[in-house]
């Protein structure tokens, strides 16, 4: 395993050489920034170039994860009791008061566990627990603010930036650091993680194809055939390319075998849609559905399930089935979702029964108005995100206005004239 380890240079180097302490196989690569937003500097190089990610504390991490998707593995060394433990013995070393301090980044819970062990009687203590709304430098602000007061004797941070700032000034100020225990902990949730990855990635993954347009008739049996030789060059070229296996079935379908990690992913889905374009190109259309599962019974079941949506679509889209009979779609699409087909919530069931609708279309409908962050629609608006006719659409929303789950909440006049438009608001 490649692991990567963003943060300030010296929680890096210090986790750097206790990993290869504790894991002589591993290789750790640093990518060193000083300041927390800094991180975002590097985090794409890092995903590329690594497995997976270690940030040295919550801080890098939370200020990555605000403004960056991270697709890989990922952790950060937290500081908990014995960061807090190894600074309060270097205060008592450097024969420094604790009756008075200031510290961030830990939790309140963690702090008072651990005055309340190690017996320090403080008379006032600050906590400012780390937060993604406040800046960097807002903690650094913080506590000079209450040095100055008199409030606090020393002061205790788990920025580096911080830490940098207040030494540089001349306060009195100690720094949280990642220890080997915290650092441990840090390494076997990444360590798992890794591996749960690796272990899904190795899934078995079913590509069903399925062509159509094929004419069998005696005029077009010559031609038919010359092209569809192409065709299956064009498939073979594609099979080859993601490592898969290829089973022909009848004179339209292919069955492809391959692992999770080479079929479900972006790259793979710009290959497919290449493919049905230089399949268009011969003279037939391509429907394709990726099905996932933990046997390979489970993944080809849901292939054909995949498959009949592009089938039932009207641009061939494609669709994706994975072992928790999740379905995402249509893949590649400004439009596209993710959604359970098992109904396991008893309020589905319910919405369903007071509306006769599936719990398909309930848990649709719900993603829907999760990515477009509002649940106000008009009947063309809900039929061209579920891919049904305007009256289809009317029906739906009719009967969830019937059943008290959707409410008429405006009308809109179109500019033309013509009808108000009811704007219906979704309310479940």
């Amino acid at each position: 395993m490649k692991l990567g380890v963003v943060g300030p240079s010296d929680s890096s180097h210090k986790i750097k050489q206790y990993l290869n302490e504790i894991d002589k196989e591993i290789e750790v690569k640093l990518y060193i920034r000083e300041k927390a937003v800094q991180a975002l500097e590097v985090i794409d190089v890092c995903e590329e170039e690594c497995d997976a990610i270690i940030f040295t504390g919550c801080g890098v991490s939370e200020a990555v994860k605000a403004k960056h998707e991270i697709k890989k593995p990922n952790s950060f060394v937290s500081r908990g009791g014995t960061s807090i433990t190894k600074a309060f013995l270097q205060v008592r070393n450097a024969n420094m008061s604790l009756e008075k301090f200031s510290i961030d980044v830990v939790e309140n819970e963690i702090l008072e566990d651990i005055l309340k062990e190690i017996d320090i009687n403080s008379k006032e203590v600050f906590s400012k627990p780390f937060s993604n709304q406040i800046d960097e430098m807002e903690y650094a602000k913080w506590h000079i603010k209450l040095y100055k007061e008199n409030k606090i004797d020393v002061m205790f941070t788990g920025f580096a930036g911080v830490y940098n700032e207040l030494k540089k000034q001349g306060y009195p100020v100690f720094r949280l650091e990642a220890t080997r225990p915290l650092i441990k902990v840090c390494y076997e949730n990444v360590k798992t993680s890794y591996a749960l990855n690796k272990a899904q990635s190795s899934q078995i993954a079913v590509e069903i194809l399925h062509l159509v347009d094929y004419k069998g008739s005696k005029e077009n049996y010559y031609s038919n055939m010359i092209k569809k030789s192409e065709v299956d060059k064009v498939i073979v070229e594609y099979v080859k390319s993601i490592q898969g296996s290829l089973f022909n079935f009848g004179r339209d379908e292919y069955i492809i075998f391959a692992h999770r990690g080479a079929i479900n992913n972006e790259i793979n889905y710009n290959k497919l849609f290449k493919l049905q374009n230089d399949i268009k190109s011969r003279g037939f259309s391509l429907g394709v559905g990726i099905g996932i599962g933990v046997t390979a019974y489970q993944a080809e079941a849901n292939g054909y399930k995949a498959l009949k949506r592009c089938l039932d679509s009207n641009d061939f889209e494609i669709f994706s089935i994975d072992e928790n009979e999740t379905i995402k779609g249509p893949l590649g699409s400004d439009n596209e979702l993710a959604y359970s087909l098992i109904a396991s919530e008893e309020y589905i069931i319910d919405i369903s029964s007071k509306t006769g609708l599936s719990c398909e279309s309930i848990v649709k409908i719900m993603a829907i108005s999760e990515i477009r962050q509002s649940k106000v629609y008009d009947t063309k608006e809900l039929a061209d995100y579920l891919g049904i006719s305007d009256r289809s659409s009317r029906r739906i929303l009719n009967k969830l206005v019937e059943a008290d789950l959707a409410r008429v909440c405006a009308k809109e006049t179109s500019k033309g004239g013509g009808r108000p438009k009811n704007l219906i608001e979704i309310l479940f």
